[in-house]
């Protein structure tokens, strides 16, 4: 009898997005945890270039990065 392997470990990844209720925006970004600089970098330059507004690695991580199951 064989078993699904994916479905007895749960891996975790990153994910950050735009509030699309407020914003209209359909960014969204899923990442490995050890890859975090580059998405905080990627999602910085998103609301920059997009939404005109400067916000710092900072601001994103703590408000908008969220731990989810992959």
């Amino acid at each position: 009898m064989t078993t699904d392997q994916q479905s007895e470990t749960s891996t975790t990844a990153l994910q950050v997005a735009c509030d699309t209720a407020v914003s209209g925006c359909v960014f969204r970004m899923r990442t490995e945890e050890d890859d975090k600089d580059r998405l905080l970098e990627i999602a910085r330059d998103h609301v920059n270039e997009q939404h005109g507004k400067e916000v710092t690695l900072e601001e994103i991580d703590e408000q908008h990065v969220e731990t989810v199951e992959v």
